[in-house]
């Protein structure tokens, strides 16, 4: 053996080790009032391994009522009210676990606990898996007079009007519990792309403005895109696209895998595509996606002329798309700490009142918020809780304008949730991922009034506007072209053609082609875009966020305008859960999606805030 050899190979580890932990925070490097109290959900893993317990040790008792639910209301209520019980345990369960996962994803007993509650949630599924089909055969006259002499199940009616909605898409009791079985499997996919991309994946150092090498991250790769030098955002880009591309084969064959599973499960209900199932789960007709990418891309003219405003202002021949980050204003600071950013949002929401405001002091302050990126912690940011909980909310703070909207965006979430529980019964509380995105941007609308009414100077008035066209393109623009390829990856699917690297890059390429023409670059390393979002692995999602700003564009609107009634019916919104059909919830609130004409409005108001910028230049 060669002892120098092995020295030298040693001795470089030990460094590497040193520049990570000196690269990237580790959590025991960070305060506690900057990391969210999941004691809060369970005072210890042992708490945790009681709750499992007792819904490993519960299951059975659903078998009491297998085949009696068509004799009485009272065997109906009673395997109900079981239900909600188990339910709730096992989202604690499963929130904690993932919460304590995400904290670290290198830990691998988080890892394994995340696992279990993923295998107590199938056989949960499992066990209840006969309920609803068993439910579905009872004439519903009958089942009505059940609900009518029952005072117990009145707090079921929403379940059961869209249970018979759904008569047609549910299979026999033998089908629900082999597919319930099966959903472990089915949620394979999503766990390996997640793994991949977040535990395994290892990006490129990269050399920064000063010419130190710096490993890129997720958190980090923004910060690269709003240096003012081009040749750092290349290089940043340039990174990341090796990195995608260093596993570009199993990416593809893990989305390959899951475009599939969607396509059986949307055969086995009886849908015509995949799409009609995910939006039917909301009871949202297919004509609300088609109207929002029809419309938004009638405001594509509007994006052309920023575009190469975008172009003339940072004085290039050309523009790429990693170009649309770097603030066009010079000498505008955008560095904010996070406890200016909670400073300026509490005085932002004030035209929400004081109890709005108090809620959102409470997780300021309450352990809600896990605030920096640190080693191993997964990228992004994301608002989770439970029904008995308070929520918490994942950030990966950097400092920046950017992450202050993030913040005010995540916050949204978690103010939704909260007044929904607090407001609702368990049963009705958990709203749907078609408005979950409206609280969210609703709550950016409020940071960017308060900004702009804040300033005179024109050279912020002109990069807050940046900052607002940047929110449309990240919001609308950019979800809409992710739901365009991804009703293009499914239908890839559904007509037998093969999803290979080669197909997803060019079906990607393609529309972005579209959507940009001749006015901006699409770098080859865009063809991978397909393999780093994970929400493609939650099927048809990313359109609800160019809905949801769409519709929280209007109700914003109305409330910072002072319409009579307009907080009230906002507040009801947030309050109402999932007591109703999502479509029905928002026109309570003051938006109807039936027609096409909140999205002709936000685009309105895109054209708007681009001849603001125009006019704004040409002072």
């Amino acid at each position: 053996m060669n002892y120098r050899n092995t020295i030298i190979v040693v001795l470089t580890l030990l460094l590497l080790s040193l520049v990570v932990a000196q690269d990237v925070p580790q959590r025991s490097d960070i305060e506690d009032k900057y990391l969210w109290n999941l004691t809060d959900i369970y005072p210890s893993v042992a708490d945790w391994e009681a709750d499992y317990k007792f819904v490993e040790d519960n299951l059975v008792q659903f078998e009491k009522y297998r085949g009696k639910l068509k004799r009485s209301a009272k065997n109906i209520q009673a395997v109900l009210d079981l239900d909600s019980e188990i339910s709730m345990k096992i989202d604690n369960i499963y929130v904690y676990a993932g919460l304590l996962k995400d904290q670290d994803t290198r830990v691998s007993e988080n890892q394994g606990l995340i696992d279990r509650a993923r295998g107590l949630n199938v056989k949960y599924g499992v066990a209840t898996a006969y309920i609803v089909p068993e439910l579905q055969t009872i004439p519903e006259k009958k089942l009505r007079k059940f609900i009518r002499k029952n005072e117990g199940l009145e707090i079921y009616s929403f379940f059961f009007d869209n249970l018979i909605r759904q008569r047609s898409h549910t299979l026999s009791t033998t089908e629900e519990e082999l597919l319930a079985k099966a959903g472990d499997l089915f949620g394979g996919p999503r766990k390996i792309h997640e793994q991949l991309t977040n535990a395994d994946m290892v990006f490129p150092m990269v050399e920064d403005e000063e010419g130190n090498e710096v490993r890129l991250t997720r958190g980090r790769y923004y910060m690269f895109l709003l240096s003012r030098d081009p040749e750092v955002r290349r290089r940043a880009f340039l990174a990341r696209t090796q990195a995608f591309d260093e596993v570009k084969n199993t990416n593809a064959a893990i989305f390959d895998t899951y475009l599939k599973k969607d396509f059986f499960l949307s055969q086995a209900r009886k849908y015509n595509s995949t799409l009609e199932m995910a939006l039917d789960a909301d009871n949202v007709p297919v004509a609300v996606f088609d109207n929002l990418l029809e419309s938004v891309y009638g405001g594509a003219g509007a994006l052309h002329r920023y575009m190469d405003m975008r172009r003339k202002v940072l004085g290039q021949d050309e523009i790429h798309l990693y170009d649309t980050a770097v603030p066009i204003v010079e000498d505008v600071s955008l560095e904010v700490p996070y406890e200016e950013a909670v400073e300026m949002l509490i005085k932002a929401f004030e035209p929400m009142g004081e109890d709005y405001v108090a809620k959102v002091k409470e997780g300021f302050n309450s352990g809600w918020v896990d605030v920096y990126e640190t080693e191993g912690k997964r990228g992004g940011a994301y608002s989770w809780g439970t029904y008995t909980s308070h929520p918490y909310i994942l950030m990966n703070y950097n400092d920046t304008q950017n992450d202050m909207f993030t913040l005010a965006h995540e916050m949204g979430h978690a103010l939704h949730s909260h007044l929904s529980n607090s407001n609702q019964p368990y049963q009705t509380a958990d709203y749907t991922l078609f408005v979950a995105e409206v609280a969210s941007t609703f709550n950016e609308a409020l940071l960017m009034d308060y900004m702009m009414k804040n300033t005179d100077d024109p050279k912020l008035k002109l990069a807050l506007l940046d900052q607002w066209v940047n929110n449309f393109l990240g919001t609308v623009f950019t979800q809409v072209i992710f739901s365009e390829f991804e009703r293009e990856a499914h239908r890839m699917v559904m007509d037998g053609d093969p999803v290979t690297v080669e197909s997803l890059n060019q079906a990607y390429i393609d529309v972005e082609d579209k959507w940009y023409g001749d006015v901006a670059v699409i770098d080859d390393g865009y063809k991978y875009n397909w393999g780093r979002i994970p929400h493609f692995y939650r099927r048809f999602y990313v359109y609800k966020y160019a809905v949801s700003y769409c519709t929280s564009a209007a109700l914003s609107k109305a409330v910072l305008e002072g319409r009579e009634g307009a907080m009230d019916a906002y507040m009801n919104f947030l309050k109402s859960g999932g007591s109703d059909y999502s479509i029905e919830l928002l026109k309570k609130a003051g938006v109807d999606l039936s027609t096409s004409q909140p999205f002709d409005d936000a685009m309105a108001l895109f054209d708007d805030l681009v001849s603001q910028m125009e006019e704004l230049l040409l002072e």
